[in-house]
């Protein structure tokens, strides 16, 4: 039999059934009017991607609902113009129907690979039933799932919810401590099962519905000719021509941005963005980073390559740095907040120096660790404790090593996440402490041990360590300010889990930690350094976030010389282990791109910053560079008192130029393990540096 009177067979089937009410065993729907049979003749032609089609339809009807949503809940009212909001839905509409499209693509796979006799064969029919339960289920659950980043990370879906996949035991665990999980996922399938059974008959009549071959095919070739024209003319950089961030990610489509920040998680840096000569980039670095003290290494393969000469004398203290999650300066009492969060904190403020001018280079702890530990600029977009090439990174453990220091790092969590274990016992550090190496912890979440479980063992690490008689280094990691923000009961008036009641609880700790350690022998000739990874979140509608990236750090001597003053000087978490060694005096082998903020002339300070794919310069006279995937470019006036980002005129692009020579420069050397001092050019040092560091 031919496809043609196949065709007509199963077409004459289909016009009887649905003339005698019965379909598949099914009773016909009641009351079924003239309007739906002259809407389905109308169709016909689609056959049985009407299904497909009008799921797509529904889906782009959620996304513009799910953006209407987002606009209204975290977009300022003020800012809104006629024109941006058009413009948001406009770009919106194009990411959505991209989506929607691909949403039901293995659907359309299924329509036309199926023939047409065998659609409705149990196997096909069961499939294909499956296929419209999962997206009806799905639908909800993206929805949720955005609206729930979008309230924590003010984005729309990135690599950073791509990260967090890759661990689903922490991430399992801290969305079951955080949110009404059991509600939302009942709402889930509450919305999505009763989508699939308001829809399952009339999707099922559609599929019986006779379509030629030609016409099939002639439908899911459209269909894909629409994906390719979407895709070819809408991309990321298409949402980026309004000033409001909300406004630019309110315009794109957490599932494509998914796909995307997933796609371009690792590429190559001088294909994507500006870049310049390399001969240039390392004349340009070489005169941001090298000072008249300094001494160069002529032949190096790192153009930093230098030894530094602090112009103090060696003073071989220990050193304890801490890490503390999430602790942005708009928390903090002594920078000008007002809630009484960081008592504690405040009052360490009197026994050191407070740096009140620096900000993170990210907004993830890993971006803190990579930034303070090797002082390297941040590689777009993920950090580089999770690539390759990170086996041999010199960090601030490396250069303390090469003084004879023991070196400790201690995470309350897990050592698996972020590659946090394998890269510090890569690179410089000889004793690893984690999660399962705690004692009895007092509290655990899904992060990790409580902030007192830590320091409560930390200080029983540094008694050990001082008791061998040689200075040490000891990193200390914090995991309480996090969400799903739990931690021990009685510690602070409150119990109850949010953000501020977190802080309080951090800043209760580590008051107790100090108190402590102020009775053991170690502490007399301990340098600490306290300060934030990173803010608590990412807020605001400015082009790039600066405000969140904002961190303290305090700096306690041992000789108190610096007690209760204050460095007004712009900074970075890159220039923390330069300021260190800086502290501890003598002279070191440095490869760091930070410099001594302590000496740093205020008129010279900078900032280099990282959000998503976007990589940022700040230089003490305001003026903000900011480079872009294809080669985008930015440059802003900041205004330090409302933290907004201007467009100014006459803005020297020289700021431009030396902002990617130091990004450029970065990725070159660390893709071609140059992130390390020429061992060949000094030998003494070569074998001081290779001996201590195993």
């Amino acid at each position: 039999m031919t496809t043609q009177s196949t065709d007509a067979t199963r077409g004459q089937m289909s016009r009887n059934a649905l003339a005698s009410g019965s379909h598949f065993g099914n009773t016909a729907e009641p009351g079924a009017s003239a309007l739906r049979l002259m809407t389905l003749c109308r169709c016909r032609w689609l056959g049985p991607y009407r299904a497909p089609l009008m799921i797509a339809v529904v889906a782009v009807a959620a996304f513009t609902l799910l953006r209407l949503t987002l606009l209204l809940a975290f977009a300022e009212a003020a800012t809104w113009r006629v024109g941006t909001v058009a413009r948001v839905f406009w770009v919106g509409l194009r990411f959505d129907l991209l989506v929607g499209l691909c949403f039901v693509l293995w659907q359309s796979v299924h329509l036309v690979v199926v023939p047409s006799r065998r659609l409705m064969g149990p196997v096909s029919r069961w499939l294909l039933e499956l296929e419209w339960l999962v997206a009806w289920i799905s639908l909800p659950l993206i929805g949720i799932a955005e609206w729930l980043f979008f309230d924590e990370f003010q984005t729309r879906l990135n690599y950073i919810a791509f990260e967090y996949l890759v661990y689903p035991t922490e991430v399992c665990c801290n969305i079951w401590e955080s949110y009404s999980v059991v509600p939302y996922l009942s709402l889930v399938l509450a919305l999505g099962g009763s989508a699939y059974v308001l829809t399952r008959r009339t999707l099922l009549r559609w599929i019986d519905a006779p379509v030629s071959g030609r016409n099939r095919s002639g439908v899911f070739l459209g269909m894909l000719a629409v994906i390719a024209g979407l895709t070819a003319t809408t991309n990321m950089e298409s949402r980026n021509r309004c000033g409001d961030r909300i406004a630019v990610e309110c315009s794109g489509n957490g599932l494509y941005s998914f796909v995307y920040y997933v796609w371009t998680c690792r590429f190559d840096f001088n294909e994507h963005y500006l870049v310049v000569s390399d001969e240039e980039a390392r004349e340009r670095v070489r005169r941001q980073v090298i000072q008249l003290s300094d001494l160069r290494q002529n032949g190096s393969a790192n153009p930093v390559d230098r030894v530094v000469n602090s112009g103090e004398p060696r003073r071989d203290w220990n050193v304890v740095l801490i890490l503390e999650e999430s602790f942005g300066s708009d928390f903090v009492g002594a920078l000008g907040d007002s809630r009484g969060l960081t008592p504690e904190f405040d009052k360490l403020t009197r026994q050191g120096l407070l740096f009140d001018q620096i900000y993170a280079t990210g907004n993830r702890t890993a971006r803190a660790l990579e930034a303070v530990l090797t002082s390297m600029p941040p590689i777009p977009t993920e950090s580089i404790l999770k690539r390759e090439h990170s086996q041999r990174v010199f960090t601030l453990a490396h250069a303390l090593a090469a003084r004879g220091y023991e070196r400790l790092f201690m995470t309350a969590g897990r050592g698996l996440f972020d590659g946090v274990r394998s890269f510090m016992k890569s690179n410089g550090f000889n004793q690893f402490r984690e999660q399962s190496d705690y004692r009895d912890p007092i509290f655990v979440n899904a992060w990790g041990v409580s902030d007192e479980d830590l320091f409560r063992e930390a200080v029983r690490e540094l008694d050990g360590l001082h008791s061998r008689g040689a200075p040490f280094f000891a990193t200390l990691l914090t995991v309480s300010n996090h969400r799903p923000f739990t931690f021990p009961a009685g510690r602070i008036p409150s119990d109850s889990q949010t953000r501020e009641n977190a802080i309080r609880y951090a800043d209760w700790a580590l008051g107790q930690f100090f108190r402590e350690a102020a009775a053991h022998d170690f502490f007399r000739n301990t340098l600490f350094v306290v300060m934030g990874d990173h803010g608590a979140r990412v807020y605001g509608s400015q082009v790039f976030p600066i405000k969140s990236y904002r961190v303290p750090v305090l700096l306690i001597s041992p000789d108190n010389a610096v007690a209760g003053t204050r460095c007004q000087t712009l900074a970075c978490s890159l220039d923390v282990a330069p300021t260190i060694l800086g502290c501890l005096g003598g002279e070191y082998r440095s490869v760091f791109f930070g410099r001594d903020i302590r000496r740093t002339p205020a008129s010279e300070g900078r900032a280099i910053m990282q959000h998503n794919h976007d990589v940022a310069l700040l230089d003490a006279q305001n003026r903000f560079a900011m480079l872009g995937f294809n080669r985008a470019t930015d440059l802003r006036q900041l205004d330090r008192e409302t933290f907004q980002l201007r467009h100014a005129s006459g803005l020297d692009t020289e700021l431009l130029q030396d902002t990617a020579a130091l990004f450029q420069t970065a990725h070159h050397l660390y893709y071609s393990d140059r992130w390390f001092p020429d061992l060949t050019s000094v030998p003494t040092l070569a074998h001081r540096v290779a001996t201590s560091s195993r």
